[in-house]
């Protein structure tokens, strides 16, 4: 079922301009806005070792056994080059060289189950840590939004980038639901466009013109805008926060993209990403969460096909050159107190589910499957060099949860852990939503079974 939701808002000078116009001609289309009611249902112990939090989203289901939870047989190829790379762990080291040398820096979790297998639903789960409901579609906010909006009182006054930035996401991407848009995702598109938001100084006259101009359209409204309003208010506050943003002297610095720098990380969009996402939340601006879509993991067919576009191959060597070269830099990164990016940065990088083990389909690649996939963490006082949970020899089902619960891992559980670390407690719930219906930040009823869900803290000790 294709999952329809609103444009992501990218941010242009034009587009600034346009959305602007649009907002104050059609303030009486808006809802009413009401401030949000959250409450705590229960205290949990929450881990707070991060200040941000970098997502990557390894879009289509990377597959497990041939990634992070290599299954030998008669269908591997050779040149995966399996070694062990820690006690009683193998990774495929000619897809991942980087990421298995510097293997002390990164956990791995084996024992994750999800809910779903369609992908547009299993997208939207990994994204908001709830099922999709067409009901409320538009409601429930991403994890990414939650973040923003939980951090809002920690923004300082020289903060001008959003807390919430994305790159290389479509037009499903999950976004704020029904919390204030500006905790909604700023989405950057590093595989092609302007990536400068700065206003350049032969245009600056030009620009303060058109910006005088939008405002005097707001004295135009025949009685629809009512200054002082909610939705005045936020609209100013939104266009005021875009401007700051694009006027900023430091915007072109995060923004650049060194020849070098991007040899260094693969000369792909995803290695541009994570230039951007380093430097983004290096520059400790405002930005709490980053998202980083990697595409295309979807292999029904010829996986191993070196002869196509895109295979396990071209996908493996992307995400090994990017994150682990961002896993470099954000370790080497000194921050203003004094600690590395890498401690303060919690890292998180799987797909929307596993795929079928064993050997390859009669197309010869691997379906969609469910009950076993993996992940990988790092950053946060995550402690590496090791794997956690185990699958059979297959790798179909998990045999050994590897933390305190006697079962297996599921996203509410990544989500928790990604909100404990950020000192977030996951027990909230938004009462006054627009449907009426309470927004809990995650739920224990999920997919067929009632979650006692808490934060993965083996990856911790």
């Amino acid at each position: 079922m294709s999952i329809w939701l609103p444009e992501i808002p990218t941010l242009t000078r034009r587009n600034l301009l346009t959305v602007g116009a649009v907002a104050i001609s059609g303030f009486d289309l808006l809802p009413m806005l009401r401030p949000l009611n959250a409450t705590v249902k229960e205290k949990v112990r929450l881990r707070g070792t991060a200040e941000y939090c970098l997502f990557v989203f390894l879009q289509g289901g990377a597959s497990h056994v041939d990634s992070f939870d290599l299954k030998e047989g008669k269908w591997t190829p050779p040149d995966f080059e399996v070694k062990q790379v820690a006690p009683g762990v193998k990774m495929p080291v000619g897809l991942f060289p980087k990421l298995s040398e510097n293997f002390n820096k990164i956990a791995i979790v084996r024992s994750i189950e999800t809910w779903e297998t369609e992908h547009e639903r299993a997208i939207y789960y990994m994204h908001a840590a709830h099922g999709f409901s067409p009901a409320r579609v538009k409601e429930i906010p991403s994890v990414g939004a939650i973040v923003a909006y939980e951090s809002r009182d920690k923004r300082k006054g020289t903060d001008f980038l959003p807390p919430f930035m994305s790159m290389n996401y479509g037009p499903n991407q999950v976004k704020q639901g029904c919390i204030e848009a500006k905790y909604g995702p700023l989405n950057i598109d590093t595989r092609g466009g302007d990536l400068s938001f700065v206003v350049p100084q032969e245009e600056k006259n030009r620009f303060e013109r058109r910006i005088a101009y939008l405002n005097e359209l707001s004295t135009l409204s025949p009685g629809a805008i009512v200054p002082g309003t909610a939705p005045v208010l936020q609209a100013n506050s939104f266009r005021a926060d875009a401007l700051g943003m694009m006027e900023s002297p430091e915007v072109p610095k995060i923004l650049k993209l060194e020849d070098e720098e991007k040899k260094r990380y693969g000369n792909t969009g995803f290695g541009d990403a994570c230039i951007l996402a380093r430097n983004i939340l290096g520059a400790e601006r405002g930005t709490r969460f980053v998202a980083i879509n990697l595409g295309f993991w979807d292999f029904h067919t010829n996986i191993y096909d070196k002869t196509q576009k895109s295979n396990q191959y071209t996908l493996s060597r992307d995400l090994d050159t990017g994150l682990s070269e961002l896993i470099a830099d954000m370790e080497k990164t000194k921050t203003a107190d004094g600690r590395t990016l890498l401690d303060k940065t919690l890292i998180v990088c799987l797909g929307e589910f596993g795929r079928t083990p064993g050997d390859l389909t009669v197309g010869k690649g691997r379906d969609h499957h469910r009950f076993a996939m993996s992940a990988l963490f790092a950053g946060a006082g995550v402690v590496g060099g090791r794997a956690l949970g185990a699958t059979d020899e297959e790798g179909a089902h998990v045999i050994k949860p590897g933390w305190t619960k006697k079962r297996s891992m599921y996203p509410e559980d990544v989500t928790a852990t990604v909100y404990s670390a950020l000192g977030i407690d996951w027990t909230k719930e938004i009462t006054n939503t627009p449907s009426g219906r309470v927004f809990e930040y995650i739920e224990f009823q999920s997919g067929t079974s009632f979650l006692d869900v808490s934060e993965i803290d083996a990856l911790f000790s």
